[in-house]
């Protein structure tokens, strides 16, 4: 057995990102047949074994969370029963992740603090070439055992800061618009969730006709959706906007990778063409998403967060101010999020065999959070709200359907997301040695 530290990027989220609304990911895959379970049990035992990160098992040394590694002997595979289940404890073998099947379905469910989306793609893609190799279906390269894991991905950069920022946009220097609805509150996981796929080849025209790309797009869309939806007036709305760090500072790992930026959409852009709108937003992110802003992005995070999560304090205090803090920091910078996964890829022999994918999580930050992926020729956007009504997210569908025709519309209802309580977790203390 092993005991290793959390790097930086992935330990902020056990502080930041837990508690009875944690932030864990749901990836779904759809198939193209029935599933086996006994062979995706196998699969994804296999995939854990592959991505070293994804297996640990978290513990708390000292007040501080770190790793635990060891022999895995059982994959964390339940049948889709409905229920929620607590990362970390024996409703998971112990692991922050599990997953679920049900006759075509695969539902990666993921703490945050394992990976972001492009490492949790990854992760399905491993497990897909181990199911479709048992199987004997497609002859798909198997990685060896650890071959893939997390890396100090914030320390190397903070090591080679490429200079001061660029300038950058920061919301507490303006009026930042909220969305006006009433929320579920803090004592639940339950969310309201819509989706809305669109062709990517229309989107795609839309984009090159203005000079744009997908996200800033997106986002031209989006902003004048809620104009329409409420009376915004001279406020800003402010988009969070995840960027991925590895092909800037040219690195791969395993697991979180990213920094943010708010992107605002002001009343003058609503008085603009829908190509003058996603133009200037594209150019507006690709000016914060310089390598400096970049660095300085992550400069501040260490240095906000680093001296907290370093307090001699007891660990349920110190997570309860870190996440109250970063909460609140959240919904005054934001209106609503868009993480984009990019396009999802499978192994050529895998691919065939896929469907669909989608990926959701609980919005508690903000009001609305949309994660969208790419894949076939379908961008699908999943809407995760913390309030009742769904008027945004057909006004956002009609909006889109102005330029975007073939579009559709789904409620899918209420949806319970799963827990994360620090206080489950076994807890060492000062005389032990990290290796065992």
């Amino acid at each position: 057995m092993e005991i290793r530290p959390l790097y930086f990027a992935d330990e902020i989220f056990y502080w930041a990102r837990i508690g009875r609304q944690a932030t864990v990911l749901e990836l779904q895959c759809t198939l193209t047949q029935k599933i086996d379970p006994e062979v995706l049990e196998a699969a994804l035992l296999h995939a854990l074994q592959v991505h070293t990160n994804f297996r640990i098992r978290p513990v708390i040394v000292n007040g501080r969370f770190q790793a635990m590694l060891d022999d895995l002997r059982k994959a964390p595979l339940y049948a889709k029963d409905g229920r929620t289940r607590q990362p970390g404890t024996a409703d998971t073998e112990g692991l922050m992740l599990y997953a679920e099947y049900e006759e075509k379905d695969i539902t990666l469910h993921v703490f945050h603090g394992l990976s972001d989306l492009r490492g949790m793609f990854a992760f399905l893609n491993t497990m897909l070439k181990f199911y479709y190799h048992e199987s004997g279906q497609a002859a798909a390269g198997l990685p060896e055992p650890d071959s893939t894991d997390t890396i100090p991905c914030y320390e190397k950069i903070m090591e080679r800061a490429p200079g001061g920022p660029a300038g950058s946009f920061l919301p507490d220097e303006v009026s930042v618009f909220h969305l006006p609805e009433k929320s579920f509150g803090k004592r639940t996981t339950v969310q309201r969730v819509c989706e809305i796929d669109l062709p990517l080849e229309p989107l795609l025209a839309v984009s090159k006709r203005s000079g744009s790309s997908v996200v800033p797009t997106l986002q031209a869309f989006i902003g004048r959706a809620i104009r329409k939806t409420y009376d915004v007036g001279e406020k800003i709305i402010i988009a969070y906007t995840p960027v991925d760090l590895r092909p800037v500072f040219h690195f791969e790992t395993s697991g979180n990778a990213s920094s943010s930026f708010p992107l605002p959409y002001s009343e003058s852009l609503d008085r603009q063409s829908i190509e003058e709108r996603a133009l200037f937003l594209r150019n507006y992110l690709n000016f914060q998403k310089q390598p400096e802003n970049l660095y300085a992005g992550v400069k501040r995070i260490v240095d906000k967060a680093a001296p907290v999560i370093k307090a001699p304090l007891p660990p349920g205090l110190k997570t309860h101010l870190i996440v109250n803090v970063g909460r609140m920091m959240d919904r005054a910078s934001y209106t609503y999020g868009l993480s984009y996964a990019g396009k999802v890829r499978f192994d050529e022999a895998v691919d065939p065999y896929v469907a669909s994918v989608t990926a959701c999580a609980g919005s508690y930050s903000y009001p609305l959070w949309i994660m969208a992926c790419e894949f076939h020729g379908t961008l699908r956007m999943i809407l995760t709200q913390s309030y009742e009504s769904i008027r945004l997210a057909k006004n956002i569908c009609k909006e889109l359907s102005l330029e975007i025709p073939g579009m559709n519309f789904t409620d899918r209802g209420y949806h319970a997301f799963d827990e994360f309580h620090w206080t489950k977790l076994r807890q060492i203390g000062k005389n032990l040695q990290l290796r065992i």
